[in-house]
């Protein structure tokens, strides 16, 4: 179980895709093996899903190769004519063989087509080959391999199309197959040699009880080395894909304390979470994130925590994350878990590994197999002994004593004897000890300061890179370091404190005679007191944490090893914490010359030493500094490869390239007084980056400049830059940003290989050669706020361009040569107002999946954008006068917006948009929706705000989440809900049954805004909102995943609704829980306010929330933003799966107090109501909602008879293979009068298989008939 903590877990895999989709585009791309990639992504699979421009000729590319080989799963799509193409038969057969060699993993799918037809080669596969074998007279083998491929694929089990219908079942069976795979493909090889885990694991599983929706924080506890990290990966590894947000945090502890510190992680975690790049920078916590994370099922794992504060900052209160949330700390100190209120029962204390595991370790890494020699058995024993069970130990140990001598092994056991009672230092210290003179210098270095860099960055640094290569090597070998999946170099904390102690031990006294130094007080006082020595090799000091010190020139005069040097503010998103600290009043006589890395934050002169001599310096970094040449006169750095000078404001002149000739990265941004680049820059052979962003001064680039290496440019910001560069050569990127030139010259196509030009922000920019189009790499064109650009070049021969931004550009027409963009994905022309039409050729741009034309001058699409069948987004809001032409085709639209475009009518065809999730049809125009929007089975979002001449809403979609309506002032009714609870609960159940089966989720809204919707009849809205929690919880019987509901509906009103027994006068109310209620029928509660404006004008509320502590405080928003100029009644749902109630022998009180943000309006009053669920006794064959129960019977849940019969019950099934006769019914129904009430979380398990709820309700109506009065009665009554 040995790992370096210090490492965010991942698979310890090399494949890079988890799954490799092979299929017949023709046959599937755009219809199932779409909506099969979607469902993998939408579950954080990685999938590779090959571009059509990949599949040319007869032979797979080394692309597709290298992607098939690096596959965990393949899925191979058979359909109709997979067998007619070569390109598939060729990678059939390399998957094939993936699986003989590699153990590939293949799950073949028959889309509509016969397994047999396949394996014996009949119908259409046998007309294929009669082709190939006409084609391939000459190499009959490749036909035979093609043959025998298709007849072992055929022979694997798989998945029929033919038996399982519809098709989103099967894609959703699809799915469920290969997590199911992955994650038994993680536990066989991920954690393959980790001794001891699976006893581990499933003890820490049982204590985190993933699928409870209950929130839950589990602490792993344990001394260092032990494998808390190792099981915390390997855990986070088996269950993160079960949530919608994951997050491991790796040494908490030194991130917090020597890295950026809590708030630059809080951060991280966020971004993680959210996988959007957060930056919040204060203590405080945005409301809108909290709501956010309110409703985020997600797991954060907080590695190696030594501080409260650290997981108060990081982990925050317990209601912070939504139900089904886990946090998983791990910790060297229990108290730690016990002061954050982390239970006992939910901590795991890690110990050490059993003797058997032990030795299987140890025997792995010392002998590279399960046991151990006879001759080295007595030894191995003292090395277990030594070790005491820890893996850390173990491994280190085992691999200092591979091919290692019996003498070393006693040579080496005798030295631990000498220590009276070794440590866990003193055994890991043997290792070390064994280290040649070099190799303990990287350990030493890397422990002290490049735990977490780049392994190519610290290699390069540290003396000869032959032999930092080597030595890092046998480091490796002895697990004393570890490279991480992205190339860092990690070090267990473990064995990073026993090299900071091996350096500390140097000279206990005196810091100035240590090796190295990083803490900024020892640093202090060897600078301030000029205490240095020649045994100083390295010093990293963090001026974030000193006052201002003053240093006198000869400071490092009495260093003459040091070999790394870095003065550093830590920078926060970027941004460092400005303020100079080290002061030289008396300047800088010199600087050691066997410095190889110099970092100095704001360096303050304006020179280096004129005595430096650079011979060795291969990194110099001088950000923020006050230098404004590097060095006077000549000199030689010919190691030299980065120099990073940004924001240093007087640099005036940067070195040549006859001075540092291996230069490879440039960074000159906002170096503001830099006038001029010489020409000698092309000079510099092996350059990848140059950045010269803001550098305001610079007004000219030297012309005719060629770049032999590949290289990105960066000139955005360099307001006086008014020619385009005339560059030629080998430039990837180039970046004109924000600059005033004005034409995009012909000589562009002497960058041919370049893949990124961002021109945003010219304004001046008004032509752009039709030579582009010579650039067949280029992926990306940005010219968005070119305001005087009025034209687009014609594209004169086809183009790659996968994106095409011009938003806020001049563009007054697109030329109809725009097809020639045959890649093109994206394709933005939002607020171009000068643009009135689309090019009738738009719809040959096959690959386009986004168009943007928000605010656009767009009066009307040209018909072949029917032809755009890949098109996921269509953006449209703000076109006035737009006329909308026929949209049946785009069955692949997901987000469709209209806002603001005057349209009067909505046609019935919007209903073919089948796979349509947002619907945005703000201030239109029109009276009514058509009734075939109910037809939207995916439609998730709909906004119709300020449509005014709205008077009636159709039946909407049963999967619709959130709804906003506001202002529509006209609006007076809702489609009307079945009189009866016998009709409303059979409709639902047929049309949930039916949507269930689709793809889609059936999930209940969020929230429903009619505010200053005065017309609207209030009765009417309380009743669907009590339909739509009736909704959600029938939903969540057909999905398998229970994720509570939260809903509330905002509209005008100054009453609270029947039915709401508890009401309060202001924003403060307190309820009592009767005895007998258990969490078996209490499913929420219904929260109500009435909402007053205390001034006179209308004002925003930006949030209504309540708050109420039950066990632990929970807060629950009402609603978002609202715009208010009368009374308003707000009412929410909130599903409180984890809330324990009262036994049965206590009354409990709750408290709800509601708040608003806005001062401007009060909580004139608020009501609160339980509300649970309960079979109909009047109407058997139902299920209901019952709302403020009035008494202790009505509160007894008549639903707890199906505890056992659900037991016994196959759910896929029907009731009559469980219940035959009266007698047996008779006999469930006495077995559960007398069981003891057992805790539970309603529907949490009850109906896991589709069907579920039928039988259910079928059960419940036989119960009713054949159980005699009197066990009602009595059951009733609680007897």
């Amino acid at each position: 179980m040995a790992s370096s903590s210090s490492t965010a877990y991942s698979s310890s895999s090399s494949c890079k895709y988890d799954v490799f989709l092979s299929f017949r585009g023709e046959d599937t791309r755009d219809n199932f093996t779409s909506h099969l990639y979607a469902a993998l992504c939408r579950k954080k699979i990685k999938t590779f899903i090959d571009d059509e421009e990949l599949r040319r000729g007869d032979e797979i590319s080394p692309a597709l190769l290298n992607a098939i080989q690096g596959s965990k799963i393949s899925v191979v799509i058979f359909s109709q004519d997979y067998a007619s193409s070569k390109w598939c038969l060729n990678e059939l057969v390399e998957i094939l063989e993936c699986k003989s060699k590699n153990g590939q993993i293949v799950v073949p799918v028959f889309h509509r087509v016969d397994p047999s037809d396949i394996r014996k080669q009949k119908g259409s596969f046998r007309d294929a080959f009669v082709k190939h074998e006409k084609q391939f007279k000459r190499t009959p083998e490749k036909v035979q391999k093609w043959r025998v491929a298709l007849t072992q694929a055929s022979n694997l089990s798989g998945w029929d199309s033919r038996n399982i219908r519809p098709e989103a079942k099967l894609v959703e069976g699809v799915i469920n197959d290969i997590l199911k795979r992955l994650k038994e493909k993680s536990v066989s090889s991920d954690f393959k040699g980790l001794v001891g885990l699976s006893s581990r694991i499933e003890k820490l599983m049982s204590l985190l009880c993933i699928g409870l929706p209950d929130f839950r924080i589990v602490g792993i506890w344990g001394m260092g080395g032990i494998g808390k990290t190792t099981l915390a990966g390997a855990i986070f590894n088996l269950i993160s894909w079960e949530f919608e947000g994951r997050c491991f945090v790796s040494n908490v502890r030194v991130e917090s304390e020597n890295g950026h510190g809590l708030l630059y992680l809080r951060d991280r975690v966020l971004s993680e979470i959210f996988e959007e790049n957060i930056k919040i920078g204060t203590p405080y916590l945005p409301e809108y994130i909290g709501e956010r994370l309110r409703r985020m099922k997600v797991l954060i794992v907080l590695d190696d925590v030594n501080k409260v504060g650290q997981l108060k900052n990081l982990a925050g209160g317990i209601d912070r994350f939504g139900p089904g949330s886990r946090i998983i700390i791990t910790t060297r100190d229990k108290w730690i878990l016990d002061n954050f209120g982390v239970h006992s029962s939910n901590i795991y204390e890690v110990n050490g590994l059993y003797y058997d595991e032990a030795r299987e370790l140890f025997c792995n890494y010392a002998f590279k197999e399960n046991h151990c020699p006879d001759d080295l058995l007595a030894l191995s024993k003292c090395v277990l002994k030594y070790a005491n069970g820890n893996p850390l130990a173990l491994t280190v140990l085992g691999s200092f004593f591979h091919q290692k001598s019996k003498p070393d092994w006693e040579k080496a056991l005798e030295k631990i004897n000498r220590i009276s009672d070794p440590d866990i230092y003193d055994v890991l210290k043997i290792s070390y000890n064994d280290l040649r003179p070099e190799e303990k210098s990287i350990f030493l270095d890397i422990a002290c300061f490049f735990v977490g860099e780049q392994k190519d960055f610290v290699t390069s640094i540290l003396e000869d890179p032959n032999i930092a290569h080597y030595g890092l090597s046998v480091l490796i070998e002895r697990s004393l370091v570890t490279i991480s999946k992205f190339n860092k170099i990690e070090m267990h904390d473990l064995l990073q404190e026993m090299g900071r102690e091996i350096v500390r031990q140097e000279c206990i006294k005196e810091p100035g005679k240590r090796s190295r130094l990083r803490n900024h007080e020892e640093i202090l006082h060897v600078l301030e007191k000029n205490k240095g020595t020649d045994a100083i090799e390295g010093m990293f000091l963090n001026l974030s944490k000193i006052r201002k010190i003053h240093l006198n020139s000869l400071v490092f005069a009495k260093m003459p090893n040091l070999r790394l040097l870095k003065f550093y503010m830590p920078e926060y998103g970027g941004v460092p914490i400005m303020n100079s600290k080290v002061h030289l009043e008396d300047g800088l006589e010199c600087l050691p010359d066997g410095l190889r890395y110099l970092h100095w934050h704001e360096y303050p002169l304006k020179s280096l030493p004129s005595n430096f001599d650079l011979e060795n310096l291969i990194e110099l970094h001088l950000p923020y500094s006050k230098v404004e040449q590097l060095w006077e006169g000549e000199k030689e750095a010919f190691k030299l490869k980065s120099i990073d000078l940004h924001q240093s404001h007087n640099l005036t002149r940067i070195p040549k390239q006859s001075e540092a000739p291996n230069l490879e990265r440039i960074n000159l941004s906002n170096c503001k007084n830099l006038l001029y680049i010489p020409s000698h820059i092309q000079n510099f052979n092996n350059l990848s980056m140059l950045s010269l962003r803001d550098c305001v001064s610079l007004s000219c680039f030297p012309r005719n400049i060629h770049f032999r290496s590949p290289v990105k440019i960066d000139f955005s910001g360099c307001v006086n830059l008014t020619e385009f560069p005339h560059i030629s050569g080998n430039v990837v990127e180039l970046k004109l940003f924000n600059t005033p030139i004005e034409e995009v010259p012909s000589s562009i196509e002497s960058l041919p290989n370049l893949k990124t030009l961002n021109l945003g922000f010219c304004k001046r920019l008004k032509r752009v050669s039709t030579a582009i189009c010579k650039l067949k790499y280029l992926n990306c064109l940005y010219l968005l706020d070119c305001s005087d650009l009025e034209s687009f070049p014609e594209i004169l021969e086809t183009m790659e361009l996968k994106k095409l931004a011009l938003d806020r550009s001049g563009i007054k027409e697109l030329p109809s040569s725009i097809e020639n963009l045959e890649g093109l994905k994206e394709l933005r022309l939002m607020c171009c107002s000068k643009l009135g039409s689309l090019p009738d050729s738009l719809g040959n741009l096959k690959s386009l999946v986004v168009l943007d034309a928000n605010r656009s001058a767009i009066l009307q699409l040209p018909s072949s954008i029917a032809d755009l069948n890949k098109l996921r987004e269509l953006c449209l809001s703000g076109c006035r006068g737009f006329a909308l032409p026929p949209l049946s085709t785009l069955s692949s639209l997901r987000t469709l917006t209209l806002s603001g475009c005057g349209i009067i009518e909505i046609s019935q065809d919007i209903c073919c948009l089948s796979s349509l999730e947002s619907l945005n049809l703000a201030e239109n125009n029109f009276e009514s929706l058509p009734s075939s929007i109910s037809q939207l089975s995916c439609l998730r979002r709909l906004c119709l705000r300020n449509c005014n001449m709205l008077q009636s809403l159709p039946e909407l979609p049963l999967g619709l989440r959130h709804l906003e309506a506001s202002n529509c002032k006209r609006l007076q009714s809702f489609p009307e809900s079945p009189s009866c609870t016998e009709e409303l609960h059979a409709s639902l159940v047929e049309k949930l049954s039916d949507q269930a089966h689709g793809s889609v989720s059936l999930t209940v809204p969020g929230m429903l805004k009619f505010d200053n919707c005065l017309k609207l009849n209030e009765r009417s809205v309380w009743a669907y909102f009590q339909q739509r929690v009736h909704i959600a919880l029938l939903s969540q019987f057909y999905e398998k995943e229970y994720e509570p509901c939260a809903l509330s509906i905002c509209l005008p009103g100054s009453e609270i609704p029947d039915g709401f027994r508890n009401q309060s006068l202001g924003s403060s109310v307190s309820i009592q829980m009767p005895q007998h209620c258990c969490n078996k029928n209490f499913i929420g509660f219904a929260l109500c306010a009435v909402i007053e404006l205390e001034g006179d004008h209308c004002s925003e509320i930006y949030e209504v929330r309540v708050g109420y502590e039950y066990g632990f405080y929970h807060t629950f928003i009402l609603v978002d933003v609202i715009s208010i100029d009368s009374t308003h009644v707000i009412v929410g749902f909130d599903q409180c799966w984890n809330m324990e109630l009262p036994d049965a022998d206590h009354h409990s009180d709750v408290s709800f107090d509601f708040f608003i943000d806005d001062s401007s309006f009060k909580v004139k009053c608020c009501g609160v109501t339980p509300v649970y669920a309960n079979p109909n006794q009047d109407e058997p064959n139902t299920l209901t909602l019952k709302f403020a129960p009035g008494n202790e019977e009505e509160c007894t849940h008549h639903g707890k008879l199906h505890n056992d019969f659900l037991d016994k019950a196959d759910m896929s099934g029907t009731i009559e293979s469980v219940i035959s006769d009266k007698d047996e019914a008779e006999s469930i129904c006495r077995e559960q009068f007398n069981a003891p009430q057992r805790k539970s979380y309603l529907f949490s398990h009850v109906f896991n298989k589709r069907g579920g709820i039928l039988a259910f309700l079928l059960f419940v109506f036989l119960v009713f008939i054949f159980c005699p009065l009197q066990h009602w009665r009595k059951w009733a009554l609680g007897q």
